[in-house]
């Protein structure tokens, strides 16, 4: 039997494996297999360890790994790729740790109230308190082997890193890369690093204010900082090359009405513009408070290329993070996860992107099932449309029922909600147990039902029937009508009162279904208009009667092929995304690099208007076709070429060529409308 047919999905994770098929896991090929597997450490196998307590063994896997120190760096930093854990279930992954707690706090005064809960909860708290002991001290160890100031500083840090709050900007730096590497190394992967610039500012503001450093020294620390972040970036990487997922959040709205930013707000957005690398990525929170210099500063970051900043707009989101039930006080410190899927760090275990909705398939359902030629309305079309949305919502949602999360002892400690009710992270502990999901074909089913109306109902030169045997034979013997769909004007994305209502009606649909779904740990399921599965997804699926032929992409998130991005903000900002639909909803197009560097005032003034026209969120890429045409042709000339791809950015030569392909097709097809 194959390795493809032993893959499933759900029960067991592999998670402690030779390097060739860590890389291998990390592609996206092989992510669940049905029965325990033997853990593999050099040569020696040790079978049955899936069924072992996690707790003690990350107390094996901290003894054992390798560590190094790179000489370059004033911090300790460093991954073994040869050595992980092996566990029951699904680990949390697309998540982001409360790093304010190990930071501020005391882990060990975490981990001690852990470990006073009866039973396994506080069995498996004290070996994690071990075992994060244990990989300090050997830590401290290595650098007391030193002389250097650097080595005498990390002494320093370790010594007091578990039992104290931090008292120096470089130290909190350096405790937060201690524990984002605990993460990597027990297979957490997709993880965010909250926000930042507000988690580390009390001890910016000390250290500046006491002479213990400059502000140049604060930069040179950001940089490395990133730099370390920066590190392993092929092992780090999911899906693809680049899908990382250490994400840094940066200013936003407050509960008083303020808005939120300080020095390290612009110092780490142009540190990651000036270091040139996709991962670590920054999201910025605005709103309408959003002071201007900030804005400018952001155009500034864009037009280094890197893809950074993507935008997301506090005056919309939060509002909906109240209407769903998140409490006021979490809603205002809200995150992302790995990409734009808001999350609220030491709180949730929510999982952001777990599944990936596809809008187009009930409709292909449908057209396939039903009579056509008794649908005598558009409207009767919608409503048979709606009737097959709800049954393939019902079966996707009773398919997350499926998911087995792994015991977390490390998070949980560090997670609200789960050591006062002696319940693991795994078991629905935490404050928010929701789900999310991402969807894709919205615009392709918007785009669809428009033409149908227009071409069946509205002037009648085809019959329905007529329409769904050309696509279901890919076009093959009427490519009359395919050239027609390729060349008519789309109508999602485009400033088109049909098109925002039939989405907005969907929308709706969708939202009464998922209201009836609690999941199995008491939480609910939300759900957004963006999915890096835009590709994949598509090529399991027949043409649509858009223009798009069998297999080829979806449309691209919240975007346009044919419309100008003022106009797509304007579509973006009418949308109802409704109690459920607000699991990211980013708008996505390309800007000419020459907007931006030779006109940025110009810019400036439309992302402040676009703010205010309620965009959910947005990103870009600020590239021209030729450049990468020039990069797909002559790769060795572009090595350092970065695009924005999902909710990352990625170097252009480790794409694959579809990938390349389609993003070279979306900037012709940008740079063909104004803005």
């Amino acid at each position: 039997m194959s390795i493809k047919t032993k893959i499933k999905n759900d029960l067991w994770h592999i998670n402690y494996i030779i390097p060739f098929t860590v890389k291998y896991l990390q592609r996206g090929k092989i992510n669940y297999i049905k029965k325990a597997v033997p853990v593999i450490t050099g040569l020696k196998v040790v079978k049955g360890h899936g069924q072992r307590d996690v707790s003690t063994d990350i107390e094996t896997l901290f003894e054992k790994i390798k560590l190094d120190r790179d000489d370059n760096s004033t911090f300790f930093y460093w991954i073994d790729t040869n050595k992980t854990i092996a566990v029951r279930g699904n680990i949390l992954s697309n998540f982001t740790l409360d790093y304010n707690r190990v930071i501020s706090g005391s882990f060990f005064t975490a981990a001690d109230q852990a470990a006073a809960v009866d039973g396994k909860y506080g069995e498996r708290a004290q070996h994690m308190k071990h075992a994060v002991n244990l990989l300090r001290n050997r830590i401290l160890r290595l650098v007391a082997e030193g002389n250097s100031n650097t080595d005498k500083t990390l002494y320093s840090e370790f010594s007091v890193m578990l039992e104290q709050p931090a008292k120096h900007f470089h130290e909190g730096l350096q405790r937060i890369l201690f524990f984002n590497q605990m993460l990597w190394q027990t297979r957490h992967t997709l993880n965010g690093l909250g926000r930042l610039d507000k988690t580390l500012g009390e001890l910016y503001e000390y250290d500046l204010q006491n002479g213990v450093m400059s502000e140049d020294d604060a930069y040179g620390m950001i940089l490395d900082f990133l730099a370390c972040l920066g590190k392993w970036y092929s092992y780090k990487s999911a899906a693809l090359l680049g899908d990382i997922g250490q994400i840094i959040i940066l200013g936003g709205n407050e509960l008083d009405g303020s808005y939120f930013c300080n020095d390290l707000t612009y110092m780490f957005m142009k540190a990651q513009a000036e270091l040139a690398c996709p991962d670590p990525k920054i999201l910025l929170r605005v709103s309408n408070h959003t002071p201007e210099a900030l804005l400018k500063a952001a155009v500034e970051s864009l037009a280094k290329k890197t893809g950074s900043p993507l935008f997301s707009n506090d005056d919309v989101i939060i509002p909906y993070l109240l209407n769903f039930g998140i409490e006021k006080e979490d809603a205002y410190e809200y995150c992302v996860s790995a990409c734009w899927e808001p999350y609220i760090p030491g709180k949730s275990l929510d999982q952001n992107n777990i599944r990936t909705f596809d809008f187009f398939r009930p409709l292909d359902q449908m057209l396939n099932a039903i009579d056509l030629d008794a649908v005598d309305s558009f409207e009767s079309l919608v409503e048979n449309y709606d009737t097959y949305l709800r049954r393939e919502w019902k079966l996707f949602l009773q398919s997350l029922d499926e998911f087995v999360w792994a015991t977390d002892p490390l998070v949980s400690m560090l997670t609200t909600g789960c050591t006062e009710t002696g319940k693991d992270i795994s078991q629905g502990g935490a404050v928010y147990s929701n789900y999310g999901v991402t969807s894709v074909g919205m615009g392709n089913v918007c785009d669809t039902l428009l033409n149908l109306k227009r071409l069946v109902y509205g002037e009648r030169v085809y019959r329905l029937s007529e329409l769904n045997r050309c696509r279901n034979r890919n076009y093959k013997d009427r490519p009359e009508i395919l050239a027609m769909l390729k060349n008519q004007k789309k109508h999602f994305a485009h400033d088109n009162q049909e098109a925002v209502d039939l989405v907005n009606h969907i929308m709706d649909v969708s939202n009464q279904e998922i209201q009836k779904y609690q999941n199995p740990l008491g939480g609910r399921v939300k759900f957004g208009l963006s999915s890096p599965n835009y590709i994949r997804d598509a090529k399991k699926m027949p043409a649509d009667i858009t223009g798009r032929t069998k297999g080829m992409p979806y449309g691209t998130h919240i975007s346009s092929v044919d419309a100008p991005y003022t106009e797509v903000i304007q579509f973006a900002g009418r949308l109802q995304y409704g109690q459920y639909g607000f699991n990211g909803n980013v708008v996505d197009f390309f800007v000419v690099p020459g907007l931006l560097e030779e006109e940025s005032d110009k810019f400036t003034l439309f992302l402040k208007a676009a703010i205010s026209i309620g965009f959910f969120q947005m990103q870009m890429n600020v590239l021209d076709s030729h450049t990468l045409i020039e990069a797909k042709l002559h790769p060795e000339k572009y090595p350092g070429l970065i695009v924005r791809v999902w909710g990352f950015s990625a170097y252009f030569n480790d794409l694959p060529e579809e990938y390349q392909d389609l993003l070279i097709e979306r900037a012709r097809c940008n740079e063909a409308v104004s803005y």
